[in-house]
């Protein structure tokens, strides 16, 4: 028997302004600028704005409390627009635009803009996205996974992470994950070294063979050339051995290095840091994008006395909307870099007077606390941009480090600082009897860093220093 039940449930559903609005932020300077020109191609109620108009910088500061503060007021209306509201705010002259903001010096000179790329592990990897999906909630697990990929092809966020950020069940997450992990090139989407070699062996149908098992079982023997304990652990010949390692080693480690990436030919900073009377000074340098307004010349059309077509009039309102919507996007991932870029500065002022040594340890989390936004977001808006500072040019990501305890009361230090004090103490070595994990550790104990042999070990594996008995010479 059939019963009629009524059921209050809540659901998420995502506005495509939204997405439109998470597809902007992780993009680069030259993304964004390509972006642009297929908008302008796009949407006819958009036009290159020939003249733009200079405008005030809005200043950033960071207020006692440790929120991020901005002069500036946003006065835009929120929602779309109706066909009498855009009447009369064509009719007013009310300009909805994006503009370079002059920020540098007005002498600096300009480059061509550049209208067509080679697209990027990001591009690649999102569009294969859209071929394997339909599915709104499943696109847009896949386009946050994505957006947390790095330049080698590695997943920098766990399973655990990703359902914790996005509120949602673990399951789908790790299902959207198995199938990025199909996508070229192979091996992307793997969390370590060790997990996109047995992907691409899988791809080959090699499950089953020597190769499989040196990594699957035996890949820490196999890092420290352990060769003989993996012979004796397999009963296998040093010929089966060298033809398993010569299989290894046709495989790719980071699977994203052989992705040709126009960025990391051509590397624009998208926040340039200055000191200007002992105060430093954040500069947004978007001054290379398409400068772009809505059009107005399609104002007689959604005149009253004018006999547009119904059908017309609703067609010029959504893509006016759509317009609108874009350069609020547009303004808003401006808004929300220099807002991070604002908090790095301000928790970072060490090394920016000192360097890498006084590079002071920081999360995600420490980030989105301080300005109000989700962790997520942050990770959009540090990867694949980079600040310019007194030290060099950095991707922004770089900053984020993970806390080592002092062993002597003081600050504590972060896990960059310390890979550069091991990195000296290993430059310093006897190369004929060069230092242990263990007497590393302990020296940088007695420099007040806490950390354990097996630490130290790891850190100078992810320097891609060799062991000691491998630094040895003769």
């Amino acid at each position: 028997m059939l019963k009629l039940m009524q059921e209050m449930k809540l659901t998420q559903k995502l506005d495509f302004r939204m997405i439109q609005s998470l597809k902007l932020l992780p993009l680069t300077i030259m993304q964004l600028e390509q972006r642009i020109n297929e908008e302008l191609e796009q949407n006819p109620m958009l036009q290159l704005d020939e003249t733009p108009k200079q405008e005030e910088k809005p200043k950033e500061t960071v207020d006692e409390t440790g929120q991020v503060n901005t002069d500036s007021t946003d006065n835009e209306t929120s929602g779309d627009f109706t066909e009498a509201d855009w009447s009369k705010y064509i009719e007013d002259g009310f300009e909805n635009s994006y503009r370079v903001r002059q920020e540098t010096d007005p002498n600096y000179e300009e480059r061509e803009s550049i209208q067509t790329y080679e697209a990027t592990l990001f591009d690649s990897l999102s569009e294969q996205l859209g071929y394997v999906s339909d599915c709104e909630q499943d696109r847009f697990i896949g386009e946050f996974i994505i957006g947390s990929i790095n330049d080698d092809g590695f997943l920098e966020l766990s399973d655990e992470e990703i359902a914790s950020e996005l509120e949602i069940d673990i399951a789908d997450v790790g299902r959207m994950i198995e199938t990025i992990q199909k996508f070229d090139p192979p091996g992307v989407g793997a969390h370590d070294i060790r997990e996109t070699l047995l992907i691409q062996l899988r791809e080959r149908g090699k499950e089953d063979s020597i190769a499989w098992n040196v990594i699957h079982d035996h890949y820490n023997q196999f890092t420290n050339r352990k060769f003989a304990e993996i012979i004796r652990a397999l009963s296998i010949s040093e010929d089966k051995l060298r033809e398993a390692i010569e299989i290894i080693g046709s495989l790719t480690p980071r699977p994203g290095e052989i992705f040709e990436d126009v960025s990391r030919n051509i590397v624009i900073p998208d926040i340039v840091v200055e000191k200007i009377e002992g105060e430093y000074v954040l500069m947004h340098n978007d001054r290379y994008n398409p400068h772009i307004n809505i059009n107005p010349s399609y104002r007689r059309l959604l005149d009253k006395n004018a006999k547009t077509p119904k059908e017309t009039r609703k067609y010029l309102v959504d893509k006016l909307n759509s317009a609108k919507w874009f350069i609020d996007s547009i303004e808003q991932r401006r808004s929300t870099i220099m807002k991070v870029a604002t908090s790095i500065v301000e928790r970072q002022k060490g090394f920016l007077e000192h360097g890498v040594s006084h590079l002071k340890p920081m999360t995600l989390q420490n980030i989105a606390e301080l300005i109000g936004i989700a962790i997520s977001t942050v990770q959009r808006v540090t990867t694949g941009k980079y600040i310019q500072t007194p030290q060099g040019v950095f991707e922004m990501k770089y900053f984020f480090t993970q806390r080592i305890s002092s062993s002597n009361g003081a600050d504590d230090y972060s896990a960059k600082s310390v890979k550069e004090k091991m990195k000296g103490i290993i430059a310093g070595e006897d190369p004929k009897k060069p230092l242990s994990d263990q007497k590393i550790s302990d020296i940088l104990n007695k420099q007040g860093v806490k950390i354990s042999r097996r630490a130290m070990a790891k850190y100078r594996e992810e320097l891609q220093i060799p062991p000691a008995r491998l630094r040895k010479q003769l």
